[in-house]
């Protein structure tokens, strides 16, 4: 098995939406890929709206056959945007993407295939690892209103 390692490095996001549950819709800077992250995840104790512009810190995925013990307990926000490693499963593979469901209820995220690391075929259900921060507000920008 081939070695890969996967540094935390800074990221920004737009809030597109709020969900009912509390969930926010960010899509990543760059058309990069979205992350679907419990609101307690920004630091910023304002009211979050679409347009909000983030920054935190994300790295590329890992596909890990043997995973380790993650503990998510330092995405705090108390810690401010401390990069920590966390596990999580893939839950949808495709041509283009793939989707991971980050552990203890941490989202989602969904990127393109060139974003894992592995020397395996990806497959749903696989265990994988990732660098996430906490979230910080930086701005907001106007965003387009889109009904449905």
């Amino acid at each position: 098995m081939i070695e890969y390692q996967i540094n935390p490095a800074p990221m920004g996001g737009v809030v597109k939406q709020i969900y009912e549950d509390g969930r926010v819709h960010i899509n990543l800077n760059g058309r990069l890929g979205v992350i679907k992250a419990p609101r307690h995840l920004i630091v910023d104790d304002i009211e979050i709206e679409p347009g909000h512009e983030l920054q935190f810190y994300f790295s590329y995925i890992r596909v890990n056959e043997n995973p380790y013990e993650y503990d998510s307990s330092d995405l705090n926000p108390d810690y401010g945007i401390t990069p920590t490693l966390v596990g999580g499963k893939l839950i949808q593979v495709n041509d283009t993407a793939v989707e991971a469901e980050i552990m203890d209820g941490m989202g989602t995220v969904a990127v393109p295939r060139r974003w894992v690391f592995t020397d395996v075929v990806l497959e749903e259900g696989q265990s994988c690892e990732l660098y996430l921060s906490c979230m910080k507000v930086t701005g907001k920008r106007e965003i387009p209103t889109v009904f449905v």
